[in-house]
């Protein structure tokens, strides 16, 4: 019997990948914040300013270790710029590339910056702050040099355990500012959208993912805006939505065929998920765990999601800086539609 069974493994991971059954798991956060609490926290006593390695942000995502390692790829949105100094908080966001080494060491592997606050400090900030990404090489999309890099880099695709993803990501705005030349971000823009869509399939992805900046800030519910953003996104072949930008998290849709299978889902707010803001659910987000399933026959299924809630510690109480803390597995079933 241990000859067979050894004979058995031996046999299964020689098969080419597209012959295994696989899962896929992906661990979306929604906002990644940096007020200016958060930068006096971080600084080091002492050390200059301006000096990017003058900042600890270790402790910020320690506890989230156990959830990080039950995922294949994790995936954030960062709503900050890297450079020029000063650093700054609301309402001109810029850190120091110390935040962004500190969570890709704790293990996010992506970073979404399609987002509200990417032209904060104009053409020099979002220069800086793609060269990082490139420097570190580290995965991100949303932003990008020019038109001829856009087409080149967008979809950013996830290929792991014989799965296919293609992400996208797009902002409502960016807080009236102007795209400085001749750099791009993402806009949710249906015309431009389409494009990008119809080239996402000319990949031949498995599944879509669009990852939106939208929606009211602070309303614990989407709105009807929303709604027509999703459906428009649904019928041109994106399979789930993962939303950010309200600070607070929203409720979720799970759309289902008519044998229960999952066609979409959306993720309307995940929320906050480390910031200084002190309104009311601020200080809580979610952590949505997206799962793919590809059988040996090529069958394709997206599995229901997982989700957990999770609480940014000021500092005093578990480390002298801010901290996110996992919490439950999340059963707010009002907050759940099944449609």
């Amino acid at each position: 019997m241990r000859i067979f069974f050894l004979i058995y493994l031996q046999l299964f991971f020689s098969l080419p990948l597209n012959f295994r059954a696989d899962t896929l798991k992906l661990l979306f956060l929604g906002d990644i914040m940096q007020h200016k609490a958060q930068l006096d926290a971080a600084h080091i006593r002492g050390k200059d300013a301006n000096d990017p390695l003058s900042y600890n942000y270790t402790s910020c995502f320690q506890y989230l270790k156990d959830d990080f390692n039950s995922a294949d790829v994790i995936i954030a949105n960062m709503e900050t710029v890297f450079g020029p100094t000063p650093y700054s908080g609301y309402p001109v966001f810029c850190s120091p590339s110390s935040l962004l080494t500190a969570a890709c060491d704790a293990g996010i592997d992506i970073f979404l910056t399609a987002n509200n606050h990417i032209c904060d400090k104009g053409k020099t900030g979002i220069e800086m702050t793609i060269n990082l990404y490139d420097t570190l090489n580290v995965k991100f999309t949303g932003i990008y040099r020019n038109m001829e890099e856009k087409i080149t880099r967008d979809p950013l695709i996830i290929n792991q355990k014989s799965i296919k993803v293609a992400l996208l990501n797009y902002t409502y705005g960016i807080n009236g500012n102007n795209i400085p030349t001749p750099f791009v971000v993402n806009i949710i823009d249906t015309n431009q959208i389409k494009t990008d869509i119809a080239r996402s399939k000319n990949l031949n992805p498995d599944f879509i993912i669009a990852c939106l900046h939208w929606g009211v800030e602070y309303s614990l519910k989407h709105d009807i805006s929303q709604e027509r953003v999703e459906n428009f996104f649904f019928k041109n072949g994106v399979d789930i939505i993962i939303g950010s930008h309200p600070h607070v998290s929203q409720d979720i849709a799970i759309y289902q065929l008519d044998n229960g299978d999952i066609k979409h889902i959306t993720f309307y707010s995940l929320g906050n998920v480390i910031s200084n803001m002190t309104a009311p659910n601020t200080r809580n987000g979610l952590m949505a765990k997206i799962l793919f399933y590809k059988g040996v026959n090529g069958e394709k299924k997206i599995l229901p999601p997982e989700c957990k809630t999770i609480f940014t510690e000021r500092p005093g109480h578990k480390s002298a800086n801010y901290s996110v803390i996992p919490g439950e597995e999340y059963k707010n079933r009002k907050n759940i539609t099944i449609k």
